[in-house]
């Protein structure tokens, strides 16, 4: 008797963001804390964020709004991907003052354009965001705004934790700043399910 797994699922994939340029808003502001990384065998500690953004114009097939995230390490150097997609939703670059020190929770609840493109295995990735030309034509926020902070957790306060899907609480768990803490997990059922994508690595 054998048990075959296969790639088949009867063409009920989880509906995904498709390729091409998306009006969006920031839903989700989200430190990951600082996360281990490993490169050809070299350990590095990276302080880690993710932006997750609605796209109202498509949906999961129950009216609700599809969702696409991206994971940034927390630098505003011009080589980061975080500087680089900043200055170009913002439509500037970022001032010397500016640079030492932008608090990025204010991009909570801020509409955009995104441009999509497929990367690898089939997963919408986002390459490139610039302002939204006519903010008023996007559809008001579906979601509730999260804006989630390890040191506000750290002092106690979980509100915004507890709002986080399993998998990216996890992912805040393993971080260098709260690995080891013995907390509950609840029933994870909270917030957007985001199925493999909350994977950074």
């Amino acid at each position: 008797m054998s048990i075959v797994a296969t790639t088949n699922d009867g063409g009920m994939a989880y509906p995904q963001v498709s390729s091409g340029v998306h009006k969006a808003r920031c839903i989700r502001v989200i430190d990951l804390g600082t996360q281990r990384q490993e490169y050809s065998g070299e350990v590095s500690w990276k302080r880690q964020v993710m932006l997750i953004w609605e796209v109202p114009e498509q949906d999961n097939m129950n009216g609700e709004p599809l969702t696409i995230s991206k994971f940034y390490t927390l630098s505003l150097h011009e080589k980061s991907n975080l500087g680089a997609d900043l200055s170009s939703w913002r439509g500037r670059a970022f001032t010397e003052t500016e640079k030492q020190g932008f608090d990025i929770s204010k991009l909570a609840g801020v509409p955009c354009l995104l441009n999509v493109v497929e990367g690898k295995n089939g997963k919408p990735r986002i390459t490139s965001i610039i302002p939204a030309s006519n903010p008023e034509e996007i559809p008001p926020q579906y979601y509730d705004t999260v804006v989630f902070s390890v040191p506000e957790y750290q002092q106690g306060k979980t509100e915004e934790f507890n709002k986080l899907s399993e998998g990216i609480r996890r992912m805040v768990l393993r971080s260098k700043e709260l690995e080891g803490t013995n907390t509950d997990m609840g029933d994870g059922n909270n917030g957007i399910d985001l199925g493999e994508d909350v994977v950074p690595f």
